[in-house]
């Protein structure tokens, strides 16, 4: 019996492997090329968002979620990102006006998570030393200067006016000049990001974040350097965050800092919180959810933040692991329940 369970088991990750399958690859391509639908350009877009998100978040639930530190400042890494990307890429500003020459998006992109990572170790420094709402009111504070230096220095950044015409992300000659192309990317990249997650989390590095996580105390008096492996959670985030953010900015080819604001980093962590955090799939969940329902709540976009404060309220009080915490324990009930019949 325990076998033909585990034949059930093997069978239906077969099933949600091609599920998967299907909805990432198969059904884009139907909408890209028209097949069975009519093209929707705008529908792969939203999907390249909900990608973008997910890197974000994913960075976000290793500091949040693995490692136990809040931050509502995530919004400043996103940022970022996206300007440095953008400064070092555009031959109209940055290194293109100031020195002539720029680096390609895929060079750009890489050094701007790399500045957002030492922003992130900056950042760090005093927050290893604060707790729960100091803590938050901390990275509140960098993200908001952050904004306040995309919007207040026009000569680098052109203000409120932003910076248009950003450059595409070329790869080996392709040009990512449509959504499709750029979905496929997104694609492959998310991939690799969890990949590297996966291997953070199970490694050394991911025990001692979920040591600190659980109880500081006990964490250092096993040896676990807490100052270290806080630091290290802030500049991994950070960089994954920063990879996002530039990503966005090439995407989209126009940023300007109302794209940036302190909702921003609202959004980052009700995704985390409603998905699921300390898992691979829940922030990947909330970053769907939330998306989607930003499309559909257009009509109440003034009321955004009470939203999403609602939802946090509500994940916090009656679902605690998120969405995907109640999904694995429906299967957790239902694997009892087919033991106990036989």
């Amino acid at each position: 019996m325990k076998k033909l369970l585990e034949g059930k088991n093997s069978a239906l990750k077969k099933s949600a492997v091609v599920i998967a399958v299907i909805l990432l690859l198969v059904v884009p391509t139907m909408l890209n090329f028209g097949i069975g639908f009519s093209a929707n350009s705008y529908l792969i877009f939203l999907m390249c968002i909900i990608m973008i998100y997910s890197i974000a978040t994913s960075g976000l639930d290793l500091l949040f979620g693995y490692t136990g530190q809040i931050s509502l400042g995530h919004a400043g890494f996103y940022c970022i990102g996206a300007y440095a990307s953008a400064l070092l890429s555009h031959p109209s500003y940055g290194l293109g006006k100031w020195l002539g020459f720029t680096v390609t998006p895929m060079v750009s992109i890489f050094l701007a998570a790399l500045l957002a990572m030492g922003f992130g170790i900056l950042l760090s420094l005093p927050a290893t030393r604060l707790v729960q709402h100091f803590l938050s009111l901390l990275t509140i504070a960098f993200a908001q200067l952050v904004y306040l230096a995309a919007s207040s220095f026009p000569g680098l950044t052109n203000g409120f006016l932003g910076i248009a015409g950003i450059p595409y992300i070329n790869i080996f000659g392709i040009e990512l000049d449509n959504n499709y192309k750029f979905y496929l990317f997104l694609l492959a990249l998310i991939a690799l990001i969890l990949v590297i997650k996966t291997n953070i989390v199970n490694s050394r590095v991911g025990r001692c974040f979920i040591a600190v996580r659980e109880n500081q105390l006990a964490a250092n008096g096993c040896g676990v350097d807490i100052r270290k492996y806080k630091i290290m959670a802030f500049a991994i985030s950070a960089f994954f965050t920063g990879v996002s953010g530039a990503l966005y900015a090439h995407l989209v080819t126009f940023i300007s800092p109302e794209s940036f604001m302190y909702a921003q980093s609202v959004i980052f962590l009700t995704m985390l919180v409603f998905g699921g955090n300390g898992n691979l799939i829940g922030p990947l969940l909330g970053a769907v959810i939330i998306t989607c329902s930003q499309e559909m709540l257009q009509a109440f976009r003034d009321y955004q933040m009470l939203i999403y404060g609602g939802l946090m309220l509500v994940s916090i009080l009656f679902l605690p692991k998120g969405l995907y915490g109640l999904f694995q324990y429906a299967v957790h009930l239902l694997k009892d329940g087919r033991k106990g019949h036989c």
